[in-house]
């Protein structure tokens, strides 16, 4: 088994330790390359991306499965920008082809909900580039079969990457917008999806990767002070002028994605089906490590 992590970030922390530990692995980055725990029990090579181009037909050969989880550009997608013809020479030995796409795509559904069949309709920059990233992806699987599949994600949560961190280093507020829904996933989910996909390979299939409970941000906020103890969270409107424009373009889109044909296809269910159950992991996982380094990170009011 080679695989190839176009863009080994965050969620490849979480599925690299699912895969068999005979795996051939290639992680490339954009500029800095930081080794994790685990690289010493797998076959596992990280390396700038442009050293793979430079390199390309050497680090592609033999490979069959791939992962591109590196955002597009207003050129297109990176990766098949520049490999495409070097892609379709090895497209008999790939056996499977995953491109991180984004809920974003779907653009704003006023609350309702929406599924892969839903009609995408982007006004985010992210979610056009994401659209044409998905044509170009599909475009491959129409034309020469290369067996792709599309992953749409929400908000990514996590270790180290959840509204604890922020609760922690940012003024302690929450943003009231009444019927604005978000959906999130949480990380373990991730790599859970993709190991389950991986295994059985349904090219050209879509997927939305989330929980089961799309929710308004403050009470991910309200839920998360709770359990940190503190009592004080100043509750701002959004229409307030104390909201920035950059937090307002969150909520260009608001709608509620379902999962429901990742669930069927896959037999895949997220483990952290709702935003309480993965913030209470978080927090035990974060209290624990608070415990054994007698260090401050969560401070009561």
């Amino acid at each position: 088994m080679k695989v190839i992590f176009f863009g080994a970030g965050y969620c490849t922390k979480y599925i690299i330790p699912l895969l068999p530990e005979n795996s051939k692995i290639i992680c490339t980055h954009k500029e800095d390359i930081k080794p994790e725990k685990f690289d010493k029990k797998f076959n596992l090579k990280r390396l700038n991306i442009k050293k793979f181009f430079e390199n390309r037909d050497y680090y592609l050969n033999g490979t069959n499965f791939i992962l591109n989880s590196i955002p597009p550009v207003e050129d297109g997608d990176i990766i098949l920008n520049n490999l495409t013809p070097e892609i379709l020479k090895i497209k008999n030995t790939i056996k499977w082809y995953g491109y991180f796409s984004s809920t974003s795509v779907y653009g704003n559904h006023l609350g309702e909900w929406v599924d892969e069949t839903s009609k995408t309709q982007p006004r985010s920059l992210r979610g056009k580039l994401r659209q044409k990233s998905e044509a170009q992806h599909l475009k491959l699987f129409k034309l020469y079969k290369v067996p792709i599949h599309i992953f749409r994600l929400p908000g990514i949560y996590g270790p180290g990457r959840s509204i604890f961190e922020r609760l922690q280093l940012e003024n302690k507020v929450q943003i009231i917008k009444k019927g604005h829904y978000f959906s999130r996933i949480h990380v373990e989910d991730i790599a859970s999806a993709i190991k389950k996909s991986m295994k059985k390979i349904t090219p050209g299939e879509i997927f939305n990767i989330c929980d089961d409970m799309p929710s308004e941000s403050h009470m991910i906020v309200k839920y998360a002070a709770q359990l940190m103890g503190i009592k004080h969270i100043e509750a701002i409107k959004f229409d307030s002028s104390k909201v920035n424009k950059k937090t307002k373009s969150f909520y260009i889109d608001n709608k509620r994605v379902k999962n429901e044909k990742i669930k069927k296809i896959l037999n895949w269910t997220p483990k952290f089906r709702t935003y309480k159950l993965g913030l209470n992991n978080l927090f035990s996982l974060l209290s624990n490590e608070n415990s054994s380094t007698n260090s401050s990170f969560f401070k009561k009011d």
